[in-house]
C-alpha cells in the first residue's frame, strides 16, 4: 500500500470505521434537534406498532409509574437515596497528590439509627423542641460535632465499595428493593461503610486548578484511578475511621483497578483484608458486535477523532431527560444487547425504570482508549502513549515494501501477529512493525499481589475473563463462585442478586445473615 502522509496515520478500515462512526454522530445531533422541535409525546404517538416490538416496550409511558416518579425524577443524588430510606450518612472529600477532589460517602450506622439520636438534651422534652430537632437530624443525616470524633474512631469493621465504569457510588444503593442492596445490609451488620468515587464522575469533578472545560483535567486513564484515586481513599478512610485495613469490595472497573493498585502498590497490600471482587473485568473478551468489536483494534488517534479528548458520550445525559422512561429503558437494553449481547431477563421493568436512572456518569475518553488497549492485547496492562500507528511488515531484504497478503489478527491466544521469515535460508523469523520496537508496554504484575481475594462472577458475562485472570494471579482465590445465568449488571440490580449472590458473599466476609436484616418494625416504618 502506498504510504501518503498524513492520510496514511489510519488504515483503510479505520476510514471505514471512522465514517459509521461519523454517520451515527449525524443521525444522533438530527434526532436531538427534531426532538428539540417537535415533543417527544407526539413523536410516540405516531410510531408504528412494529417499533414498539422491536424495542420490546412492555408499555409505553406506563411502567411502574409511581416509582419512577419516587426514584428518577426525585432522587438524583445519594444523600436523596439515604434521606429516603433512613441511614444516617456523611459526605467527605479526598484531595488526590495530582489536585483531584474525591467525594466519598460514609453510611454511618443502621438504619433510622443517629448518634444525635442518644444525647440527652437541655430542652424540656414537654416542649417538642427536641422531637423536632430529632426529626431534623433524621432527614439530614448529619452527625452532632461531639459525636463525630467518636464515630471517626470506630471500632467497627470498614468496607469500602467503588463502581464500575461511568457509574457512580448510587449504582450499589439505588435498586428499589432493601435486600439487594448491599451496603444496606452491611451497616445493619455494624460494619462502618464507605463508597468512594472515581475522578470526573460527578462526585468527583472537582479539581484546584483545572476545570471541566480544560483538556487536561480529562488527561487521565486507568492508571490514575488504580495508583492515585484508590490509594488515596483508602488512606484517608483508614485515618478517618483509626482502623488498620478494611475490606474492599469492587464492581467491573472498580475490580480492575483495585488489582492494579495492589499490583503496583505492596504497602496496599496490607490495608486492604479481603478484596471481593463483583463481575470482575480484568481483561474483557471484546464486544457481541462484530463492527463494535472492530473498535478495539483501533488506533488511538482514531477514538480521539470520534470521542475528542474530553469527557467521554455526555450526549447519554440529553437522552435520559428527554426519553420517557420506557422508551429510555428500551433503548437502554439495544444498546447493550447490541454491544455485548447480554439480555437484562434478570431485572424486571420496575427495576429497570429506576436503576438505569443511575447508570452513566462521567469519565474520560482516555479511558476508553485505555480499556481498547487492555481489550486489544489481551492482558491488563498500562496505557499505551504510543502504540503502533498503523502496522507493516516487511521482511529484511526489502525492508521498504510491505508483505503482500498477510493475514493479521489480534487474539487474546496470539496477542501478535506471525513472524515473517528473516530470509529464504533462514528458519528464525522477525517481525517488523512501526513502532513497535520503540518501547515495551508494561503489564500489571499481578502475580505479586497478597491480598485476599474472593471472585462472584457469571457465566453469562461476556466481559469477564476470570480463567485467565486466575492464571495471571500469584495465588489461588479464596472464594470463586460462577452464576451461570448473570450477565454483568445483574451482580448490581438483578432481582434475585439479594437472595442469591449476597448470601455468598456476606459468608465469605463471616458477617452472618441474621445479623444483616432490617429489623421488622423499621420495615413497616418505612
Amino acid at each position: 500500500m502506498l504510504y501518503i502522509p498524513f492520510f496514511s496515520r489510519l488504515s483503510v478500515s479505520e476510514y471505514q470505521g471512522l465514517l459509521i462512526a461519523a454517520l451515527f454522530f449525524i443521525v444522533e445531533k438530527v434526532l436531538r434537534v427534531l426532538l428539540l422541535v417537535v415533543p417527544i409525546n407526539l413523536v410516540v404517538d405516531h410510531l408504528p406498532e412494529w417499533v414498539f416490538s422491536w424495542f420490546k416496550i412492555p408499555q409505553l409511558l406506563g411502567t411502574n409509574k409511581e416509582a419512577e416518579g419516587e426514584f428518577l425524577d426525585d432522587f438524583n443524588s445519594f444523600a436523596e437515596i439515604m434521606e429516603y430510606w433512613g441511614y444516617p450518612y456523611e459526605d467527605h472529600l479526598a484531595e488526590t497528590p495530582d489536585g483531584f477532589l474525591l467525594g466519598i460517602h460514609r453510611i454511618t450506622g443502621p438504619r433510622g439509627r443517629r448518634i444525635a439520636q442518644t444525647i440527652h438534651a437541655d430542652t424540656d422534652t414537654d416542649t417538642g423542641a427536641n422531637a423536632d430537632a430529632d426529626t431534623d437530624v433524621r432527614t439530614t443525616g448529619i452527625l452532632a460535632p461531639e459525636d463525630r470524633q467518636a464515630s471517626m474512631r470506630s471500632t467497627r469493621p470498614v468496607v469500602l465499595f467503588w463502581h464500575g465504569f461511568m457509574l457512580s457510588s448510587e449504582c450499589f444503593v439505588c435498586h428499589p428493593d432493601w435486600i439487594n442492596i448491599l451496603p444496606f445490609r452491611l451497616a445493619e451488620a455494624g460494619y462502618d461503610v464507605w463508597l468512594g468515587n472515581s475522578r470526573g464522575n460527578k462526585y468527583s469533578y472537582k479539581h484546584l486548578r483545572l476545570t471541566p472545560e480544560d483538556r487536561r483535567f480529562w488527561d487521565f486513564s486507568i492508571d490514575e484511578i488504580a495508583t492515585i484515586d484508590v490509594p488515596t481513599t483508602v488512606e484517608f478512610i483508614l485515618k478517618e475511621t483509626g482502623a488498620s485495613s478494611l475490606t474492599y469490595i469492587g464492581f467491573s472497573q472498580g475490580t480492575a483497578q483495585m488489582f492494579m493498585a495492589l499490583a503496583r502498590n505492596k504497602s496496599l497490600n496490607s490495608k486492604i483484608n479481603h478484596f471481593i471482587a463483583l463481575a470482575p473485568a480484568s481483561t474483557p473478551r471484546g464486544f457481541h458486535n462484530s463492527i463494535v468489536d472492530y473498535f478495539t483494534k483501533a488506533t488511538p488517534q482514531m477514538l480521539y477523532l470520534m470521542f475528542g479528548r474530553r469527557r467521554a458520550m455526555s450526549l447519554v445525559y440529553f437522552w435520559i431527560n428527554m426519553l420517557p422512561r420506557d422508551l429510555y429503558v428500551a433503548a437502554l437494553d439495544l444498546c447493550v444487547r447490541l454491544l455485548f449481547g447480554w439480555s437484562m431477563g434478570n431485572m424486571s421493568q420496575e427495576t429497570k425504570c429506576i436503576v438505569y436512572w443511575h447508570l452513566y456518569s462521567y469519565t474520560s475518553v482516555k479511558a476508553i482508549v485505555h480499556w481498547m488497549q487492555i481489550i486489544r492485547c489481551g492482558k491488563l496492562q498500562m496505557y499505551d502513549d504510543d502504540p503502533p500507528v498503523y502496522p507493516l511488515f516487511w521482511t529484511s531484504s526489502s525492508p521498504n515494501e510491505p508483505v503482500a497478503g498477510l493475514d493479521f489478527k489480534y487474539t487474546h491466544e496470539h496477542s501478535r501477529p506471525q513472524s515473517i521469515p528473516l530470509s529464504k535460508s533462514s528458519t528464525k523469523g522477525r517481525t517488523y512493525q512501526r513502532g513497535a520496537l520503540t518501547h515495551w508496554n508494561n503489564d500489571y504484575p499481578l502475580k505479586k499481589i497478597s491480598t485476599r481475594i474472593s471472585l462472584f462472577y457469571g457465566g453469562s458475562d461476556s466481559l469477564s475473563s476470570v480463567e485467565l485472570l486466575c492464571k495471571d494471579l500469584g495465588a489461588v482465590p479464596e472464594k470463586s463462585l460462577c452464576f451461570q445465568h448473570y450477565e454483568h449488571m445483574d451482580f448490581l440490580w438483578a432481582d434475585t442478586v439479594g437472595m442469591l449472590v449476597y448470601p455468598e458473599v456476606l459468608a465469605a466476609m463471616g458477617v452472618s445473615e441474621d445479623t444483616c436484616r432490617l429489623p421488622a418494625h423499621r420495615l413497616v416504618s418505612a
